[in-house]
């Protein structure tokens, strides 16, 4: 008899385990400091098969359950949901993401877009190398010049245990924008309107490739593609009266290459929650490389980052631009936009000139377990200036102060990348925005 039980136990016992996805799969870890590191990546994939399946099983098993039943399984499947992140992180798996929605920006208007996120690391035996990520964005726009389109792309790769990293963006549109003039007083003399509506394609192109040396500080070469040809049929009336567009209408083309010197403690580039990064760049635009135009310009650019605890960090952003030359008015030192001054229009306020400071708070909500979750939330107050090259102008650098404020969502799509959603403030602008990555 006792023979006969043990036997129906063995037959019915593996039964009993492959219909609770609790006990099958219970060896799935969730905490990210126990997940192992598969020597191969046949190995990691299996593992990540096996997260979805135990997902996917548990899906199935919350239509029968009952009601404490399905408290413990709603809160498996959570941590499993979060693990499978940490464990393809861990182990260098390559993920993609896609994102699509509506949004606002005084530059443009109504928009949809419509993109993608993916990130993988170039040697996934080295543990500490940060995860490289390329984001391409396609656009579609309605705004008071009609329908527009655009691409966006950013690239950040890092490479030999973060010795040697390559970061590059893309822009291109053909589309409609706002063009007031020179200067802080032209910016502010009139409302955006057709008298300063200007239809143009434009393409832009910014590359650093960067290698640390043994001083701790990266260093490189630097190549800047600007293109902006504004359509001669719809020119309006501040571009016609303006000479600074009138010089530089005809010279659509501005080629330039330089160095970038700097300096990053910070956790994780794209999403730092601790560190430090200071940037130096001097780029040289000249006829000798097929520029349009002759001239340079410097960015320093300084961020601090203070994690009180997990989730809640203070982040800084400083940067100051100055240019000198025949710099035409297309690639002069500007404010606002998604990354500067959210909420100002972007161009609006543009000079020889131009510097920002931001302080920006950041807000991870926790789960249920106390762990981190993926949704947070932000708030951020900034102000800046523009100014000539005259020494008389460039001493109004922080006499007309221009601010920017406004609050976001944020949604970690990948581990440490996360969607962006701001809606930003100024005086005279505002703005809703939608993309990937932080501001800075």
């Amino acid at each position: 008899m006792f023979k006969r039980i043990y036997l129906l136990f063995l037959v019915y016992a593996p039964m009993m385990a492959n219909a609770d996805p609790l006990i099958k799969y219970q060896h799935l870890p969730t905490d990210a400091t126990e997940m192992p590191f598969f020597s191969t990546e046949q190995q990691a994939q299996q593992r990540t098969v096996e997260y979805n399946n135990a997902i996917d099983e548990i899906d199935t098993a919350l239509e029968q359950c009952e009601s404490a039943e399905c408290d413990t399984l709603k809160q498996r499947q959570s941590d499993l949901e979060y693990a499978i992140d940490d464990h393809q992180e861990k182990n260098g798996a390559s993920i993609t993401s896609w994102l699509g929605g509506p949004a606002y920006t005084p530059e443009v208007g109504l928009m949809v877009a419509a993109g993608g996120l993916f990130s993988f690391s170039t040697a996934r035996e080295q543990q500490a190398l940060q995860r490289s990520s390329v984001s391409l964005f396609v656009v579609g726009t309605q705004g008071d010049a009609g329908v527009g389109y655009g691409i966006r792309s950013k690239q950040n790769l890092f490479f030999d245990n973060n010795d040697t990293r390559f970061t590059g963006t893309l822009t291109f549109s053909d589309d409609a924008e706002n063009y007031w003039g020179v200067g802080y007083d032209k910016g502010k003399a009139q409302d955006a309107s057709a008298d300063t509506l200007m239809r143009n394609t434009a393409l832009t192109y910014d590359a650093n490739l960067a290698f640390k040396n043994d001083y701790g500080f990266y260093f490189g070469p630097a190549l800047r593609l600007k293109y902006y040809q504004a359509d001669e049929n719809d020119i309006p009336l501040t571009a016609q009266q303006d000479d600074d567009f009138n010089e530089f209408k005809d010279k659509p083309l501005s080629i330039g290459l330089g160095i970038t010197l700097n300096y990053d403690s910070r956790d994780v580039t794209v999403n730092a929650w601790q560190g430090q990064y200071f940037n130096f760049e001097y780029i040289n635009y000249g006829s000798n490389i097929g520029s349009d135009n002759d001239y340079q310009k410097v960015l320093i650019d300084y961020r601090y980052y203070h994690s009180f605890k997990p989730g809640r960090v203070i982040a800084f952003y400083n940067a100051l631009q100055w240019s000198d030359g025949d710099v035409p008015f297309y690639d002069m030192p500007t404010l606002g936009g998604s990354f500067s001054l959210r909420g100002l229009y972007a161009g609006r306020f543009r000079d020889n000139n131009a510097i920002e400071h931001t302080a920006e708070y950041r807000h991870t909500f926790l789960r249920d377990n106390g762990n981190l979750s993926a949704h947070g939330m932000t708030v951020w107050t900034g102000i800046g200036s523009v100014a000539g090259d005259t020494d008389t102008d460039s001493n109004r650098l922080y006499e007309d102060l221009l601010y920017s404020y406004g609050f976001g969502y944020r949604y970690e799509l990948q581990p440490r990348m996360n969607v962006r959603i701001d809606f930003g403030f100024s005086a005279d602008d505002s703005g809703f925005f939608l993309t990937f990555t932080e501001a800075f």
